[in-house]
């Protein structure tokens, strides 16, 4: 009986994330480039107080997300002199990458993260689709599978 409750428990734990990441998803609507990657600068300004929970986060993100296969480069920086003031700067090779890494379950804890510590809403301004102007050659997508990591998982 207690492996049924485990069962149940991780069903519903993994209905729970997917429908998290369906509607992160739902709100942003994607612009890929005309090569077909999706490059998005993302400006968040955290509540004051919330930065150590957003840097713990994101840190794992970053970690985890350079390991898809889809991923050219995920960068987090803190803007200098703005404690609060940070910017995301990743580019997928496609449409379908950006549609996985939003489904890993480090993506769903991360939108729901933003939920409790931004001041607003990505959507509400600080999310810009880009393209590069001259795309370099691409290396070979990563071959490390992040759920080989447990704080992937």
């Amino acid at each position: 009986m207690n492996m049924l409750k485990k069962i149940a428990l991780s069903t519903a734990v993994a209905a729970g994330a997917f429908l998290s990441s369906q509607a992160a998803n739902a709100q942003i609507a994607l612009q890929p480039s005309p090569n077909g990657e999706v490059a998005i600068i993302v400006n968040f300004e955290v509540k004051p107080g919330a930065e150590a929970e957003f840097e713990r986060v994101f840190r794992r993100s970053v970690t985890c997300s350079r390991l898809e296969p889809g991923n050219i480069t995920f960068n987090v920086h803190k803007n200098l002199g703005s404690e609060r003031s940070y910017v995301l700067y990743e580019v997928w090779r496609n449409e379908a990458a950006v549609n996985s890494h939003f489904a890993r379950p480090y993506t769903v804890a991360l939108f729901s993260m933003f939920d409790r510590n931004l001041v607003r809403p990505i959507t509400e301004g600080g999310l810009h689709f880009v393209q590069d102007l001259d795309p370099q050659p691409r290396a070979a997508p990563a071959t490390t599978d992040p759920n080989s990591l447990a704080e992937c998982r």
